[in-house]
Formats: structure tokens, C-alpha cells, sequence
């Protein structure tokens, strides 16, 4: 049932990573800036964002919500059918039913299997920027962990939107590397940052990073969890940027901003970088010093696609990947 004119909405998002979290607050301060929101989180995000609370605290959502993922088992698909329902049930304020608007990132998760099992319709957002069309590449890196789970999301088109009860799919068109479906909506995080005012932008920037940054690095090198994705071993991993710390980045004053899921210290590869501590979606880097680099290096990171208006972006070969 559609709310009479002037009614509330009540929306629910789901997001799993750094990014999409990001994605869900500007997405509900540009579409629902005065309905009910409710945030669906995984459980495992608490370990990087301890202080996820402060999201409903400081008024970007009303509620946040944690979705036991770590207690879903991978044994059968009708069970984790049967044991994503019931978590469902016990983590939401209410039923599924109840939302005028689901919004689903990270949409290859289990959370998106109770609203197939509902019947529900969604909003269908790519994993990160540019990701729509290069979908294969998450399925592939998800069945080298978890084959089970990747092979239900594909059976249901979780990783490219292509599911029925997926009425829109929003993603960033400028990112993408092939055609997109018709049903699709240009957002960018990018833009959607720009676009706010500086009381309210500063107040997401500090909800991430409590304190601005200075540095007189002359780049920012963002890393990636190459090990954590499967596509690498650790040891690969630091001989990759080991090689990059002797080759092209050899002499070049470094901040290195490690992802979110990376879990590599890169204190020892580059001994005269300062790496950052702090865990925040790179897509607030021009918005987090008060004196800072505007060059960036990146292998293949997606958060490069939301900052192209900002830095010069250099990306590196792709033939560093050695034995």
C-alpha cells in the first residue's frame, strides 16, 4: 500500500561494505532526508566500526540494525534459507512488509534471500563503483572462500541485479566497463558529497574520521585486499607492493591508505610512508586534510571511480602481479 500524501515512509538499506555504508547515507539524505530509515548492517562490521551507533545517534538513520551473518551457517541452501529468515525476524524493528522501500547493497549477502522468499521488491545497488559490469569478477572471488554462497547469489542474479524482484539498479554509469540493463540510476558518491552543505558534510566526514588529517606526502597510495578477496596469498600480497615500494614508488614521499578489509602492515614495505590507522571509505579523502596530497596511486581501486574530480589518479600496471 502506498502512503497517502504527506504520510512518513518507513526505508530500510542494507550495506556490508565501507563504501556502500557511505552510499547508504548520502542515498537516504538525497531521497528520504525526513522518512523513517532504518540501517541493516552486518555483524561483523562492529570489529571496523566499533562505534557504528553513532549513525542513529548523530540522525542519519533512526535505527541500525545488525544482521548475524557470522551465525549463518553454509551447509545446504534450504537452511541458509531457513536460518536467514529466522535472523531476519530477530533483527529488524519490524516485518519486511512494513517498508515502503527496501534498498539493498551488498545485495549478494543472505539478507537479499528473505525478501525473494517474501516476494518483496528492491532497489538493487552494484557492490562498488563500477562493479555492475564486472560482476563476474565478485562471483569468481567469492567462490574461491565460500562456494555455496556464491552459488546461490548467481543462481538468483545477486551479483549483477539480474532478479525479478530487483525493480532498479543503481550504480555509477560513468564507471562502467559494458552495456547496462535499461532499469538502471545514475548515482554518484562522488557528486552526492559535493552536493552537500559544508555543516552537513563535515558532520559525515567526523561520524568516519574525528579529526582532519595533514600530511606533506606527495601521493596517496590506496591499497587493496587482494588476500582477503582470495586473489592473492598474503605472501603474494606483500610481494606486490614490495615490488611497487622498489619500482614506480620508489622515492615518492607515501600516505598509505590501507582498505577497510586490509589487513597487511605496510609499515615495514614502506619504512619512510606513513600508513594511516584509521579505518574510513577513501571516498571522503578530499574532504579529510587540512593540508594534503592531490595525487593518488592505485592499482584497481574502485574508490578511484568517486574521486577522479579531486586527484590526479595514476594506476599502476597491472604486470606487477609476479609469482
Amino acid at each position: 500500500m502506498e502512503p497517502t500524501s504527506g504520510e512518513k515512509r518507513r526505508v530500510l538499506y542494507h550495506a556490508v561494505s565501507s563504501y556502500q555504508l557511505l552510499e547508504a547515507v548520502l542515498h537516504r539524505l538525497r531521497f528520504h532526508p525526513h522518512d523513517p530509515a532504518v540501517l541493516l548492517l552486518p555483524d561483523f562490521i562492529a570489529e571496523k566500526y566499533p562505534k557504528y551507533r553513532r549513525l542513529a545517534e548523530r540522525g542519519f538513520f533512526q535505527e541500525v540494525r545488525l544482521f548475524p551473518y557470522l551465525r549463518v551457517p553454509h551447509r545446504s541452501e534450504e537452511e541458509v534459507f531457513a536460518e536467514a529468515a529466522q535472523a531476519c525476524r530477530k533483527a529488524l524493528p519490524c516485518p519486511l512488509g512494513d517498508f515502503s522501500r527496501v534498498y539493498v547493497a551488498g545485495a549478494h549477502f543472505y539478507f537479499t534471500l528473505c525478501l525473494i522468499q517474501a516476494g518483496i521488491p528492491f532497489t538493487f545497488f552494484e557492490d562498488a563503483a563500477g562493479m555492475l559490469t564486472r560482476a563476474g569478477e565478485l562471483e569468481e572471488n567469492l567462490a574461491r572462500r565460500y562456494p555455496l554462497h556464491a552459488a546461490i547469489a548467481a543462481k538468483y542474479g545477486l551479483f549483477d541485479g539480474n532478479c525479478p524482484l530487483a525493480r532498479e539498479i543503481v550504480c555509477l554509469k560513468s564507471a562502467q566497463r559494458g552495456p547496462l540493463p535499461p532499469h538502471c540510476t545514475d548515482f554518484s558518491v562522488e557528486r552526492a558529497l559535493e552536493g552537500l552543505s559544508p555543516r552537513l558534510r563535515k558532520k559525515l566526514v567526523r561520524l568516519f574520521l574525528p579529526h582532519p588529517l595533514c600530511s606533506r606526502a606527495e601521493a596517496i597510495l590506496l591499497t587493496q585486499h587482494l588476500a582477503n578477496l582470495g586473489a592473492a596469498t598474503w605472501e603474494g600480497q606483500r610481494r606486490l607492493y614490495q615490488r611497487l615500494a622498489q619500482g614506480p614508488l620508489k622515492g615518492v614521499r607515501l600516505l598509505v591508505k590501507p582498505h577497510p578489509d586490509d589487513g597487511m602492515d605496510y609499515r615495514e614495505i614502506f619504512p619512510k610512508a606513513r600508513v594511516l590507522r584509521q579505518v574510513f571509505p577513501a571516498e571522503l579523502l578530499p574532504y579529510a586534510f587540512l593540508v594534503g596530497p592531490r595525487v593518488v596511486y592505485t592499482l584497481d581501486s574502485t574508490s578511484c571511480e568517486n574521486l577522479k574530480r579531486h586527484f590526479i589518479i595514476i594506476q599502476l600496471g597491472r604486470d606487477l602481479h609476479g609469482p
